[in-house]
């Protein structure tokens, strides 16, 4: 049920992210809510402990980036809703793959948009400038899927 939840907040989050380059709070945090709930629901007060202190983790593996402007809220708040929904420890995992996935994103997106090879070099002579970003939400949902897979265990 978790899952499917999941996997829901993650495609309207993605199609929201891809759009407008925002992702809303009453996708967010009301996930957070039912996070904490069913958890409480599901195993009482040690299981909604572990889905807080998924949340908290969620929001906290961003927010460092969030102050320093390079991530949006929206990103912090979805990584924190996932924490909440499936607790820390998917969370961690799925914020490291997500990490690889959007590091690989941005390479395919260079390559893409032909910009790949000025990249290259300006990291070479240190001079390689670039104002143009890309919504992080489908290298969180990337990651999601790959540690629901099994991915580094």
């Amino acid at each position: 049920m978790l899952a499917f939840f999941t996997y829901a907040l993650l495609l309207s989050a993605v199609g929201f992210d891809l759009r407008s380059r925002r992702i809303p709070n009453y996708l967010t945090l009301p996930a957070m809510g039912l996070g904490i709930l069913w958890s409480l629901a599901q195993g009482g007060l040690s299981a909604a402990d572990a889905s807080i202190l998924g949340l908290f983790l969620g929001g906290a593996l961003l927010f460092p980036l969030f102050a320093l402007g390079k991530f949006g809220g929206g990103d912090v708040k979805l990584l924190a809703a996932i924490g909440a929904l499936r607790g820390a420890s998917f969370v961690w995992r799925a914020t490291l793959l997500g990490a690889a996935s959007g590091g690989l994103l941005a390479i395919l997106l260079l390559i893409y948009r032909r910009e790949i090879g000025r990249y290259l070099l300006g990291l070479y002579t240190g001079t390689y400038r670039t104002e143009s970003t890309y919504p992080y939400s489908p290298a969180i949902a990337l990651g999601v899927l790959l540690a629901d897979m099994g991915w580094l265990l």
